[in-house]
This record gives structure tokens, sequence and C-alpha cells, in this order.
């Protein structure tokens, strides 16, 4: 029972806006400007240039997703852990042995798991930054550019029942399916094999089953126009099925109060002090009232990377004991003892009432959650006016939550008493 408690804490922060989503956008148009990338003398520079033009578009990398790499005949250059595409340069790709990286991924004796703790020795330099977690998928692709994104468009196509029927018929064997795997050597080899067995000389990427999109060429500029292709066919194809506009709603003056009373609850079930984003605008109210809201909210994220900001599901009644208590029961199934130190607490809150709600360790945080749940939105709208949605496995979501979900507790380790 959710009970309106006028007494808005004074030390809560809550940022109001209204960001709307235009339902008129443009397919995905180049930014590769000429003169700009003449003024990049090496190969690495120019591969960070464009890897910034990839990076700055939230419709195709969210907060710390997204990763790219040059190779050259000796080494691989991959964006290093914890860079941000939108902002790397030469200096935040890591160099890697590509033959150690090789006889990792041709190992039959090593596990998915020996062959990650292996890549760290593949640095040509030992204290350079941990490459990305992707590095072998990297390695594993035979062209010496390669962009791995989590496009907007492409997940709308893709997160589907007919996964692979409607892919196919999108993308063709400019693209062929990838089934979802975990990030790390089990994609990579996943990767590997759909590349071998289903490319042709006509194939620009591949399409990454409820993870994103991959895209590669024989140069910086090639790999990053295949790259706006595969996100271009995906954004006329929703069109054409009448399912890139998005269901808008009337927008009425928030109740602050309500969303307040909730993060207090939220905050309780986390064990520390929740900052709030609301957005209140004509897309995500329209969502918080849809009808079938509840199949589609507790499908999960479109990948399970969002995960890590905004947990597997959304609050959307307002319960927030049930809620957590079925969160800890979703935790206990797939994880098991793992699950220790993930806490119950929605980060989401949907509501006719306010829209959209979201928690973060403090502003920053709660600002990201809100923002890649719009994108989710967006993404989950899109999937669903043409087919039914669904996200990747409960077990897998789990599996991203636990492994990246340590975060916060830095952070709060960090921040000033």
């Amino acid at each position: 029972m959710r009970t309106r408690n006028r007494a808005v804490d004074g030390m809560t922060k809550i940022i109001m806006s209204i960001l709307l989503v235009s339902s008129h956008q443009q397919s995905m148009e180049s930014l590769w400007e000429e003169a700009a990338a003449q003024r990049h003398a090496t190969p690495l520079a120019l591969r960070a240039y464009t890897s910034r033009l990839i990076g700055g578009n939230p419709d195709l990398v969210l907060h710390g997703g997204g990763n790219t790499s040059l190779k050259t005949p000796d080494t691989l250059y991959v964006k290093g852990t914890g860079a941000d595409l939108a902002t790397v340069d030469e200096a935040h790709f890591t160099a890697l042995d590509r033959d150690r990286l090789r006889r990792l991924l041709d190992d039959p004796q090593l596990s998915d798991a020996g062959r990650m703790q292996g890549v760290d020795a593949c640095k040509m330099v030992t204290q350079s930054a941990k490459p990305s977690i992707e590095t072998l998928m990297h390695a594993a692709l035979p062209y010496s550019h390669v962009e791995h994104a989590h496009a907007d468009a492409v997940l709308a196509v893709a997160n589907v029942e007919s996964c692979e029927a409607t892919c196919n018929e999108v993308f063709g064997e400019l693209a062929p399916v990838v089934p979802y795997r975990h990030s790390g050597a089990g994609l990579a080899l996943a990767c590997r094999q759909v590349f071998e067995a289903r490319a042709t000389n006509r194939s620009i990427g591949l399409i990454l089953a409820f993870h994103g999109v991959v895209a590669f060429g024989h140069s910086a500029r090639e790999s990053y126009d295949n790259l706006l292709r595969l996100v271009t066919l995906a954004e006329v194809w929703l069109r054409s099925r009448n399912a890139w506009s998005l269901p808008v709603a009337t927008t009425n003056e928030s109740d602050a109060s309500l969303a307040a009373d909730l993060r207090d609850q939220a905050s309780a079930l986390a064990g520390f002090s929740l900052s709030m984003r609301i957005v209140s605008s004509p897309e995500t109210l329209a969502f918080a009232r849809r009808t079938d809201l509840a199949d589609l909210a507790r499908q999960g994220p479109p990948t399970p990377q969002h995960a890590i900001y905004t947990k597997r599901l959304p609050l959307i009644d307002g319960d927030m004991q049930t809620y957590a208590a079925r969160y800890r029961m979703y935790l206990q199934q797939t994880l098991g003892d793992a699950a220790h130190g993930l806490d119950a607490a929605p980060r989401i809150v949907l509501d006719p009432a306010f829209g959209l709600c979201a928690f973060g360790v403090n502003d920053h945080y709660a600002g990201i959650a809100a923002e890649i749940y719009q994108h989710d939105i967006a993404i989950i709208s899109r999937a669903s006016a043409h087919g039914r949605y669904r996200s990747a496995s409960a077990e897998d979501i789990a599996r991203a939550e636990m492994e990246y979900g340590g975060f916060e507790q830095r952070v709060r380790l960090q921040q000033p008493a």
C-alpha cells in the first residue's frame, strides 16, 4: 500500500526532467568528417576518432558500453576497460599479442574461464589498462577493424520471440545472428563459429541476440560505415512495420511526494540512502500506463548489461515489500549463495502518476539509470509493436548483475561521509 506523504525529505535531491524522444528521428547519419579524419596521423588515432563518433551517440552506446579494436599483423589494440568510448584516445587502447590470443582461442583444453584468465598475460605492456571483456571476440574476427555496440534500433528488431527469423529478414547474410552468450570467451567462440559457418563475402557484421551488434571492415571508415548501415536497416524496417513512433500520453503534474516515499522505502531495503531522478515525459507516462505493462516490464531489459544500473525488473505496482521478496527469490534461484551482497531494492519505478523514477547510489548514477531505462522503453515499445518482446533469461541477467553490480559499494566507499 502506497502512502502519499506530502512531507518530502528536504535532503532528497529530486531532479524533475521532461525528455522527449522524437518519433521523427532520421535514419542514422554518418558523422565522419574527412578534414577531421585527415588530422589523425596514425591508424590507432583514426581508430580512436571513429570510436568517439560511435561512443558519442547514445542510440549506439550507453554509459560504459561498447568497444572497438584495431589489428596490425602482430598486435590487437582494444579499448581498455573503464574507458568511455565517447572520449577515448590512443592511450585508452591496450595492445595485446595476437599470436598468444589465437592460442587461447584455439586451445581445446582450456575452459572459457581459463581463456579469460589468460587474456591479461597477452598484454604487450604489463602496466597497461585491463583490456575489454570482449577482447577475445575482437581477436576471433578476421578484420582489422571491429565495432561492438548496443544499438537501440538493432535490439528493437532482434528482441522478440522470432529473433532468428526476423533478423534474417532484416539483415540476411549481411549480419548473421549469434545466439546469446555471456560476455567473454563463450561469446567470442560463438561469434567465430557463426562467422565461419554463415558469413559470406557480403557480410559486414553480426547480430548478437539480446546483446547488440558487431560490425567490421578493412579500415576505420569502412567499419564505422558498416555499423551505421546495419543500424539504418533496422530503423527503416521498424518504420515499415509502423514500429518506430513511440506511444505518448498527456503530461501532468508529477506527484513528487509519492516518488519520494518510494525512494525512502527503497533506501531502507538497500541499506543506504538512494538518490532519485524523475522523468515525466509523454513517452514514460504512456509506457507506465500500458495495459500490457506487467508482461513487458517483467521480461527484463533489452540487454543484460543494462541491469547493472536498472536491475532486472522495475517496480510497477508500488508494493515495495512484495517486490523485494520476489527479487530476493529470483536472486537465490539464479545465483544461490553468490547473490550475497546484492540488495533487493528496485532501481526503476514505473507509475502512471509520474512515469519513470530511477534510483541510484548518488545523483549521477540515478541519472544513468533513468537515461538507460528511457532507451529501454523505446526498445521495448518498438519490439512489442512488431512481435512479442523478449529479453535474455533470468539466469543470464542475474549473472550480469552479480559480476558488475559491485560498483555501488565502491562508489559509496569513495563518497565523503
